[in-house]
């Protein structure tokens, strides 16, 4: 990052009115402000405070940064310009919509979930894994219905020790199966015979389905989900 934009990004996150103003969101482990300028559009995080997880929070928005190091001019991902005095992480801001909003309006939702499934395996190819995938808000339907992945807060890579290696091997499974998730809605079923070479649940996955899977009949969801999965293949 050069330091004529270092300057203005300081301007800007020491100015706490403007910041405030341009909130984007806020959680447990930070803030996201929305900075723009001309043609700028940077989204900048910054990893909450607190006597006893601030330190952990920050740790986690540098490894953040790391990830992004790494995935440089990888397409289907955000462009990141570094961290800023190591206390933001700064970002490209991406104009898209929600996976969460977007998923049943979409013209060809196979040729997207094919896409979406490209960039996971380019950057597994990275020794990258999200494992945060089921949540839908993580994936943005950009112009051209193109998939970009974002939020790698979570995210694992593979280094080189052997729980590094064991825990990316994981999480790339979870990133998969949250993939097909996401694409069959949840309807397993209904996985094609193509598809299911990308499926492998893996025992913690299975123990939280049966407790979910339980919860829901005692509440009556799982006989409500299984309606609507009907009337989806009726009409």
């Amino acid at each position: 990052m050069d330091e004529a934009l270092q300057e203005t990004l300081r301007q800007f996150v020491n100015d706490e009115q403007r910041r405030t103003s341009a909130l984007l969101s806020s959680g447990y482990q930070g803030s996201a402000y929305l900075y723009e300028t001309g043609d700028t559009r940077l989204v900048i995080k910054e990893a909450a405070g607190g006597l006893l997880t601030g330190w952990f929070h920050r740790l986690m928005l540098r490894r953040e940064a790391h990830v992004y190091q790494l995935m440089a001019g990888l397409p289907g991902v955000p462009h990141s310009p570094g961290m800023l005095d190591d206390a933001f992480l700064v970002l490209e801001f991406i104009d898209g919509e929600s996976m969460k909003e977007a998923r049943h309006g979409l013209v060809d939702p196979p040729a997207f979930y094919d896409r979406l499934r490209e960039v996971i395996s380019s950057f597994h190819a990275l020794g990258i894994a999200h494992g945060d995938l089921k949540r839908k808000d993580n994936v943005l339907v950009v112009a051209g219905e193109r998939p970009v992945v974002i939020d790698f807060g979570t995210a694992v890579t593979r280094d080189r020790s052997l729980f590094d290696r064991l825990m990316f091997r994981l999480v790339r499974r979870f990133d998969y199966n949250a993939w097909i998730k996401n694409k069959y809605d949840g309807d397993y079923d209904a996985i094609s015979a193509d598809d299911l070479r990308w499926y492998r649940p893996t025992i913690i996955e299975n123990g939280f389905r049966q407790l979910r899977r339980f919860w829901r009949t005692i509440t009556f969801r799982q006989a409500r989900k299984r309606r609507r999965h009907a009337r989806k293949k009726s009409g």
